[in-house]
């Protein structure tokens, strides 16, 4: 944990159940603050201290008013995990893509307009911006229901179409987006929605001209270097920490 502007900012994964908790909640309130808000649905995890548990947003509350006391402890061994009491019924989502990528430290199921728009296509993200280099490994996609996400099965299934990449749109539903820690995956919900935004303006402009392979393969080291996500992970958390303060005058 550091300090920032009298700000609590923790980078990395957490240390313990507390920082667990702030940083799932923290990250809920940012995505709300650039449009991933939707009533009281979408929910972000966080890979736990302790071996095999994760921290996810309980249901109940819209993104932008969690708080820590609403992020739940949910076991990765424990078969009906996606059953733990004050669960979203999309839980199971989380489990099974931890369970399959033991590389990642956070996921995050959200449903921006434009992320829903292009998975209710068969159009696919384009490298018109740099913003879509974030995801240079392409974008995955799963077809298998546009419904809820709510067993174990349904669950793999998106785990299985997101691969070893950062994204995955899920059809007429929204987007399932993963990161090495809470930084990285609250990075790629807002990019890949503004990289979406973009190439929608510009096809309504004229003729895509998408970047060339190696040069989005030579760009992303210099645009998404780990020091320039602290920095951003910091502003977000300046941010939210100024809002907060707003709210209790």
């Amino acid at each position: 944990m550091t300090q920032n502007d009298g700000v609590a900012i923790f980078l990395g994964a957490p240390a313990t159940a507390a920082e667990a908790r702030e940083q799932v909640a923290t990250a809920c309130r940012i995505v709300a603050r650039y449009g991933h808000e939707d009533l009281t649905l979408g929910h972000v995890s966080v890979r736990g201290p302790e071996p095999g548990t994760i921290y996810v947003k309980g249901k109940g509350k819209a993104l932008g008013e969690v708080t820590p006391e609403d992020v739940i402890e949910v076991r990765l061994d424990d078969p009906e995990g996606h059953l733990a009491l004050g669960a979203h019924l999309e839980t199971a989502m989380h489990l099974e893509t931890y369970r399959l990528r033991p590389d990642i430290g956070a996921a995050i199921h959200t449903h921006p307009v434009y992320g829903i728009a292009l998975g209710a296509t068969d159009a696919e993200l384009e490298f018109v911006s740099h913003d879509a280099v974030l995801f240079c490994d392409g974008v995955g996609r799963y077809t298998g229901t546009g419904s809820l996400v709510t067993t174990p099965e349904e669950g793999r299934l998106v785990a299985e179409a997101l691969g070893q990449r950062r994204a995955a749109l899920l059809r007429n539903h929204g987007i399932l987006v993963v990161g090495e820690d809470v930084r990285w995956a609250v990075l790629a919900a807002l990019t890949l929605e503004r990289a979406i935004q973009v190439q929608v303006v510009a096809r309504s402009l004229g003729t895509l001209e998408p970047m060339q392979p190696e040069a989005v393969q030579a760009l992303y080291p210099i645009k998404y270097p780990a020091n320039f996500v602290d920095e951003y992970w910091s502003a977000w958390c300046r941010a939210e920490g100024r809002a907060r303060g707003e709210g209790r005058r």
